[in-house]
């Protein structure tokens, strides 16, 4: 009888699916030798060091912890070295300023294990403090900063001394395509050139770029501002996405924005907050601001190709004067509307709408203002519509939206409803 066996092919595009379920490759690298490579391949594709905490009351059976796992990884690639080169993802995090110094052992253990890996695509950083490393394991880091295999670079409550020490180490980062940079410094000056610098200018061109400055209020201009130095070494305005905040002046976004398939700007103001999201075929702009805040956000008028537009309303309180979502709707779409009812070529809306509000949405008042979303989208610019999905939610804490508000917001959009393109939908915690 002749043993059938499952193509390696087939068995990678299988196992690749698997990549999230360490417990089940594990098992699958058992199954046979054919499979033990390609499980291999997703056990040791991502490797996070969270270095343990000093303040901690357990510190000493945390860092006992965290060393042993250091060192058999270690051990591992050095018996293996092939297994380290699967290594495409590594991630090291931290809880910030220690008030105690940590053990200079365990930055030796951190600095042996990522001596051994040589093929990371994404290297992220976590609430780290790189002026609080010691001299060893910051060069280590900076060497794999400077593997041509880095693509990725995600920096999130990253603290540095001064900016040039940012920019001297972003600009070790050959072939990087996404940057995504949360970073505070005490120096944020932007120096006019970077010494000892072999880097040519605008040589790295970023695909994906997310600037966000929750960290720090001073932690994205000095960055926009590096960008557009002629000296710089990265390039910005051909990005497919940008994700950042309105703090940052228009003029600025409009130097990235020249061929922007993705924008995600962020108002802070509150808790409230607007979210959307559109589609060209792969490609979308994701705007986020503030529900009446009063800022031309025309940018669906730069989208000729655009096809599916998802938008996201976050409302707290039922104002129509400052929290109605709908007449922050029309402005969007009102640089689409001409004298010639030219149609735009948008075929599917999806308006996502977490109801925060706390009166009874039994009220058919309530929804009087989706009126005006009906006739603008009945106008012959938007003739070209095939679906607008309404998914109604209640946010965690709030009261469940009653089956009947389906049929309630069903009445305020006659045209959607009568043309077959409305779909409502509620989901329900």
């Amino acid at each position: 009888m002749t043993e059938s066996r499952v193509p390696s092919k087939l068995v990678d595009c299988i196992l690749k699916n698997l990549y999230f379920d360490t417990p089940t490759l594990l098992n699958c690298a058992l199954v046979g030798r054919a499979w033990v490579r390609s499980s291999q391949h997703g056990i040791f594709r991502e490797i996070v060091l969270e270095l343990p905490f000093t303040g901690h009351s357990a510190f000493a059976t945390l860092m006992d912890a965290y060393l042993k796992t250091a060192r058999h990884f270690n051990a591992l690639f050095s018996e293996k070295p092939y297994l380290a080169s699967y290594v495409r993802l590594l991630e090291l995090r931290s809880s910030g300023q220690y008030k105690v110094p940590m053990p200079k052992v365990v930055y030796t253990a951190t600095a042996s294990l990522v001596q051994r890996l040589s093929e990371v695509k994404e290297l992220k950083f976590h609430d780290f403090g790189w002026n609080t490393l010691p001299p060893l394991l910051k060069a280590v880091l900076t060497e794999l900063c400077k593997a041509p295999s880095v693509t990725q670079f995600s920096a999130t409550k990253f603290d540095i001394t001064t900016f040039t020490e940012l920019a001297s180490l972003l600009s070790n980062m050959k072939n990087l395509k996404v940057l995504d940079v949360n970073v505070a410094y005490r120096n944020g000056t932007v120096p006019r050139s970077l010494t000892k610098s072999e880097t040519k200018p605008r040589c790295i061109q970023l695909s994906d770029l997310r600037l966000i400055n929750s960290y720090s209020h001073n932690g994205v201009r000095p960055l926009m501002t590096w960008f557009q130095q002629d000296w710089c070494p990265f390039e910005v305005r051909h990005l497919n996405s940008l994700e950042t905040t309105t703090r940052v002046n228009m003029a600025t976004l409009q130097y990235c924005c020249t061929n922007l398939r993705e924008l995600k700007l962020k108002q802070h103001r509150s808790d409230e907050s607007m979210h959307v999201q559109t589609t060209n075929y792969m490609l979308s702009l994701q705007l986020t601001t503030l529900v009446g805040f009063n800022t031309k956000l025309d940018h669906l008028g730069y989208t000729p190709n655009l096809r599916s537009l998802s938008l996201m309303s976050l409302m707290s309180s039922f104002e129509p004067s400052l929290h109605n979502p709908t007449t922050w709707i029309q402005s969007l779409f009102k640089p689409l509307l001409n004298p010639d009812g030219n149609p735009f070529p948008l075929q599917h809306l999806t308006l996502s709408l977490p109801i925060r509000i706390r009166p009874p949405r039994s009220d058919p008042h309530y929804w009087d203002q989706w009126t005006a979303i009906d006739v603008l989208l009945g106008k012959p610019e938007f003739a070209l519509l095939e679906t607008v999905d309404f998914k109604l939610s209640a946010p965690l804490g709030f009261p469940e939206i009653p089956d009947g508000a389906r049929q309630l917001l069903r009445e305020k959009l006659p045209f959607l409803e009568t043309s077959g393109k409305l779909r409502v939908q509620i989901v329900n915690n």
